[in-house]
């Protein structure tokens, strides 16, 4: 008896080891970070200031989310501006003008564009397509960078759905196909509760 207490135990242990709960609203995301990756607990300001940098270099007329929240940063070990997974959430007033898919179909018009590239060498290819994560649809925005003079490529993903009355989104930035796998499998096995 003790020997199967002792089993049911370490299975439960094993199974929620590296999982983390994130609130959104009144729903709970469940999120596992890949293997070999670390937690940005304290980059979240540098990650705010990166993004309005890079909005104010656009000088398109696109302005900054003042209320996201962002709930997790991890990033590979070795890596920080490569190789990493942000989440966060924010008011769904993009979600609400043009819809979900609306929303996601402009993003993905803005992504063709921005940054923007000045070496018509560099190939850049962005898709929008739906996809079903624990029964709730996203949008994944997908963008691929390949610096052909530097045989170098990086794809940034932006998930985006609606919770709850928020805009959810999960962004990953990754260089090379094992990190893309470890990423991809954490989020697309994350749940809702």
């Amino acid at each position: 008896m003790k020997n199967i207490l002792l089993i049911l135990l370490l299975a439960f242990t094993f199974q929620s080891f590296g999982q983390n709960n994130y609130r959104i609203e009144k729903s709970i995301w469940n999120y596992t970070k890949p293997s070999e990756y670390i937690s940005r607990v304290d980059n979240f300001e540098k990650d705010i200031k990166t993004g309005e940098d890079y909005v104010k270099k656009q000088n398109d007329g696109t302005t900054l989310s003042t209320d996201d929240k962002i709930l997790v940063s991890v990033a590979k070990s070795d890596s920080i501006q490569m190789n990493l997974v942000l989440a966060s959430y924010k008011n769904n007033g993009n979600i609400e003008r043009f819809t979900l898919k609306g929303y996601a179909e402009k993003l993905g018009e803005y992504f063709k564009v921005n940054p923007k590239e000045d070496n018509p060498k560099n190939i850049v290819t962005v898709k929008v397509s739906q996809l079903t994560i624990d029964e709730t649809k996203f949008y994944l925005i997908s963008k691929t960078v390949n610096y052909t003079g530097q045989n170098y490529s990086y794809t940034s993903d932006y998930y985006v759905t609606e919770i709850q009355g928020k805009e959810f989104s999960i962004a990953a930035v990754y260089d090379n196909e094992t990190d893309k796998q470890k990423i991809e499998k954490s989020i697309l096995e994350s749940t809702f509760e």
